[in-house]
């Protein structure tokens, strides 16, 4: 018998009953469709069609708790704190002061045009030649030295810098979280506390996917964003395309791409998208200060790859024998996801998760950009990940309004 053209307890209704999850955005069309099905058909197939659609209302129920679990604030700045322990304790931390201070103010002009300065942002520079930068939720902004090494100006760290705070503004981090365990989220919230087994794995989980990198249409946002943001500082735009124009030397020059040409979409195709948005919006008119950049960064370019220190007891401050430190209040790494579910009676589960479970956007979104694609998979490299005693505390640096607003000033910037 058919229904609307379709044959009852045909593969084709099986099919589209299985997807009902998946078909959130076209749940009244659904329902209906259903509705007129289920009038339509004798009672032989009536009982078959009535578990389904108990089955459709159920997983519709699922849906409706994965769509009300929202991070709050606090629980954001939580997360983003777990997770840069775990970035941390994988490179460890350049204990210099000075840098960080100068990163700092050059980051905190940029958070401060973000749309989101309330966050205790963090500006973190990691010990590692390796040319890459990730951010954590809740305002953690982790740059290499080796990315410092690779800028020519201010202007291209705040462009590098702007990029990651969009990453945290437009919340990637957690929209792919969402999306890629809504429903463990959702089923296991009276169980998300910090220090608990899930909680720990669900940083596990998010940390990976930052070391992974974001998929090609959170890149581009987060480019696009970029662009503006720099632009608003008072920044000169062209610092992005300069920098990317970097990264594409780099990867001549390497066997293999550096970590933030490999993250990211083709790099050719992000210069030329940002190019026409900063000839659209008038963005070249800022400023580069070349000057103060050299005087505040003196770390230089590595011969090594990906290896050691570009600059002489950068590391070697940590007072430790062991292979590597978490620090005090930090959280450790679980071993596995599939172990910490065991532990808790297999309530949820991560094992099922894609080796990236940020690949977020649209097919027709990442079709725009050709080439590298998101997979970031720091470390593959020989030597990336430094071995040895690692110190992985923050440099806390204390910066008041009068020497924001001051550098700000001396920099030509917009206050």
């Amino acid at each position: 018998m058919k229904a609307l053209g379709v044959v009852v307890g045909s593969p084709q209704i099986t099919r589209a009953l299985d997807r009902i999850e998946l078909m959130k955005a076209t749940r009244p069309i659904t329902l209906v469709v259903l509705a007129v099905l289920l009038g339509g058909v004798t009672a032989e197939a009536q009982f078959n069609l009535n578990k389904l659609k108990k089955a459709a209302d159920k997983a519709l129920d699922v849906a409706d708790e994965v769509d009300r679990f929202t991070f709050s604030e606090d629980e954001e700045i939580e997360l983003g704190l777990a997770v840069s322990n775990r970035i941390r304790a994988r490179y460890g931390v350049a204990q210099d002061p000075e840098v960080t201070r100068y990163l700092s103010l050059v980051g905190m002009s940029v958070a401060a045009k973000s749309g989101r300065s309330n966050l205790p942002w963090q500006w973190i520079i990691l010990d590692t030649g390796a040319v890459n930068a990730f951010a954590a939720p809740g305002g953690y902004v982790h740059v290499t030295r080796g990315a410092l090494a690779a800028m020519q100006s201010e202007a291209e760290l705040a462009s590098v810098l702007a990029h990651e705070v969009a990453h945290v503004t437009r919340k990637h981090t957690l929209k792919g979280l969402q999306k890629s365990m809504g429903m463990e989220l959702a089923q296991n919230q009276a169980e998300y506390a910090v220090g608990s087994t899930f909680f720990n794995a669900v940083a596990d989980q998010a940390a990976k996917a930052v070391l992974a990198g974001f998929g090609q249409a959170e890149e581009l946002e987060a480019d696009q964003v970029a662009l503006d943001v720099a632009s608003r500082v008072g920044y000169q735009a062209l610092g992005l395309t300069n920098f990317l124009g970097t990264l594409n030397r780099i990867n001549a020059d390497s066997n293999s791409k550096a970590g933030l040409f490999r993250s990211h979409p083709d790099t050719n195709e992000r210069i030329k998208k940002a190019n026409k948005q900063i000839k659209k919006g008038k963005l070249d008119e800022g400023v580069w200060v070349e000057d103060r950049f050299a005087e505040r960064v003196p770390y230089e370019e590595s011969d090594e790859g990906t290896g050691g220190p570009a600059v002489a007891g950068a590391r070697g401050m940590a007072g430790s024998d062991k292979s590597e430190e978490t620090g005090e209040g930090q959280d450790t790494v679980a071993e596995s996801s599939d172990e910490a579910a065991e532990e808790e009676g297999d309530r949820f589960s991560l094992a099922q998760l894609a080796s990236n479970p940020f690949e977020m956007g649209s097919e027709e979104e990442s079709a725009e950009v050709t080439g590298a694609g998101a997979g970031r998979a720091v470390g593959e490299e020989t030597g990336e990940v430094e071995e040895g005693a690692k110190v992985t505390e923050i440099v806390v640096v204390e910066i008041t309004p009068d020497e924001l607003a001051a550098f700000q000033r001396e920099g030509g910037l917009h206050q």
